[in-house]
């Protein structure tokens, strides 16, 4: 018997022992998503290098913080697509 046939009866004895065994192995259960909830709405207001006070023309970066319950931490997104996470207190 040639080499290649052992192998192809060997995968098949193996997915045919699969199919058998599959059904009455027991099912994993993932844990359900609490969700996000909506905290604050920060709008930043960020000076150049060589500006010493905040003008009209000063720029501004909205930023969103949200507290994911399920793992009680802070996500915060800016409206530049930066993403932070820190430990919820």
């Amino acid at each position: 018997m040639s080499q290649r046939l052992q192998v192809v009866l060997i995968g098949l004895v193996c997915f045919l022992l699969g199919c058998l065994l599959a059904p009455h192995l027991p099912l994993a259960h993932a844990q359900e998503a609490k969700g996000s909830k909506w905290l604050h709405g920060l709008e930043l207001k960020v000076r150049k290098a060589g500006e010493a006070y905040f003008t009209k023309d000063t720029r501004k970066f909205g930023v969103e913080v949200f507290q994911d319950e399920s793992t009680n931490r802070l996500v915060y997104i800016s409206e530049t697509g930066s993403i932070a996470v820190v430990p919820a207190k």
